[in-house]
């Protein structure tokens, strides 16, 4: 065979590579040849406004067979634009770039964020404008930038109830320190009012606390913090987002409370509290941990902690139908559904504390694992003979308590195995983008299995919809009008 000289090869691999280097860096203008973006509108959630959003990711591709040049990047209302856009590491100055370049197959960053003004109204306002890609070819291109932004009472420092109070306000109030109410003070938070508290800020009641929500106005107590963590992920659905709510003084009514994303729920000593209508939701800790305290709720949800949804040391509880779901999944190192003890487990407090009453009646009490519910006292591991606790119509996911009709009445136990334990019972239960609605699916094991007894004292459900409509009652505190839809077409059918 015959050889051809080692110097033909290197010859033949630097055409080659000079070639492949030419295709590479070769671009076109070409009109036809345009730009692909990740998506056609960057849109914010309600942004409180002079506070500067977090920033927003698009990406820019190029699937030509040839590079383009793009010649410039401008904002369209440019100086009077509240927004901030970075194209390919260069900031758009008076809101203008140029000369930006897309190789072949290949993509840039563009990143925005926006800090809107304050209009001086209640309502939100919305605010608009377009980034305009000019390409060499003379092609222009938009992509639509949205927010709405919602004006704020931002209190700054530690902000001092010392006589009653009414805190009543159409636009959120942002707490960047905390908020104490002192003892003898009632503090009352009306329907509607939203609050956002900075990362770290709490509120601290030593005297009353009184939330007066309602089901259209519901009082809000949430962080500040606004936009994404991720694209699917907003901030306002991930815990930890601030501090959470002391309870002590005595006397405290929430109604129509939804509490979220806090590194701690309600933390309550010696106290009153009733829960109507409440939801706590999304917490880095315990949801809601009494010592000593005396609880009334009903139509209330504690989901998702990864602490203890409920830890009751020593007190008083009475819960009618509400609903308890431990589906934390930022963590599988997560704590109980329901923890009763006589003592403070956390803290190594060896006092005892007595559980005088602790009764559940028409509730679900569920979540991750194959037992979420755990008695824990001085005297023995396991619930003592002496501890007043009753479960009834219930349902659970424990371990099924042989022969205690006293305490254990009428419940429906959760299988290990069952669907139930991944939320498939559940009308939303979104473990991508934290979204979830305990509203039982027309499947579900618990549906018309609550005593119809309590749906008298209790007639609706934490939305309002009704138990009495097909004599027939779901438990916990969410009812399937769905399944009552159904039911009441086969009555119908039925009869005729």
């Amino acid at each position: 065979m015959k050889r051809f000289p080692l110097y033909i090869y290197i010859i033949g691999v630097l055409l080659a590579m000079v070639s492949s280097c030419d295709d590479y860096d070769s671009w076109t203008a070409d009109p036809h040849a345009q730009l692909t973006f990740g998506r056609d509108t960057v849109s914010f959630d309600t942004l409180i406004s002079t506070v500067s959003s977090s920033t927003q990711r698009l990406l820019v591709y190029n699937h030509n067979k040839s590079g383009v040049r793009i010649s410039d990047v401008r904002l369209k209302h440019a100086g009077q634009s509240p927004f901030r856009v970075n194209v390919d590491g260069q900031f758009l100055h008076g809101g203008q770039g140029t000369d930006f370049e897309v190789r072949k197959n290949d993509s840039i960053f563009v990143l925005v964020e926006v800090t809107l003004p304050d209009t001086d109204t209640d309502t939100v306002a919305m605010h608009t404008d377009s980034l305009c890609f000019t390409l060499q070819s003379g092609v222009v291109q938009y992509v639509a930038l949205v927010a709405g932004g919602q004006n704020a009472l931002h209190w700054r420092g530690v902000r001092v109830i010392d006589q009653d109070s009414i805190l009543q306000s159409r636009r959120p109030v942002v707490i960047y320190d905390s908020l104490y109410v002192s003892s003898g003070a009632t503090l009352t938070v009306a329907a509607g009012t939203k609050l956002y508290f900075h990362q770290h800020a709490s509120m601290c009641v030593d005297g009353t606390l009184v939330v007066n929500g309602t089901l259209e106005e519901p009082v809000v107590f949430r962080g500040d913090r606004t936009g994404n963590l991720f694209d699917y992920l907003p901030y306002d659905n991930t815990p930890q987002q601030w501090g959470g709510v002391y309870l002590n003084g005595s006397g405290h009514k929430l109604t129509y409370l939804d509490l979220h994303s806090s590194t701690f729920g309600i933390k309550a000593e010696d106290t009153d509290i009733e829960l109507a209508n409440c939801v706590i939701h999304n917490t880095g800790g315990n949801a809601m941990w009494t010592k000593n305290c005396r609880v009334k709720a009903y139509n209330t949800q504690i989901s998702n902690a990864f602490g203890n949804l409920y830890q009751m040391i020593g007190g008083e509880t009475e819960m009618t139908f509400c609903t308890l779901a431990q589906f934390y999944n930022f963590d599988a190192n997560r704590g109980w559904a329901l923890n009763l003890s006589d003592y403070d487990v956390e803290y190594g407090d060896t006092m005892f504390y007595d559980v005088s009453r602790a009764n559940f009646t028409n509730c679900i009490i569920t979540g991750y694992g194959d037992d979420v519910i755990l008695g824990s006292f001085i005297k023995e591991s396991k619930f003592q003979d002496s501890v007043q606790y009753r479960f009834q119509r219930c349902f659970l996911n424990t371990v099924y308590s042989d022969g205690d009709s006293v305490r254990f009445v009428r419940n429906i136990y959760e299988n290990p195995e069952d669907t139930m334990s991944y939320g498939r019972q559940f009308l939303l239960f979104d473990t991508y983008a934290r979204l979830y609605d305990f509203t039982p699916d027309t499947l579900a094991h618990f549906c018309d299995s609550a005593d119809v007894y309590w749906a008298e004292e209790f007639p609706l459900d934490r939305l309002g919809r009704s138990r009495e409509a097909d004599g027939r009652a779901d438990i916990g505190a969410y009812e399937n009008v769905q399944r009552q839809s159904k039911g009441e077409a086969e009555d119908k059918e039925e009869k005729e």
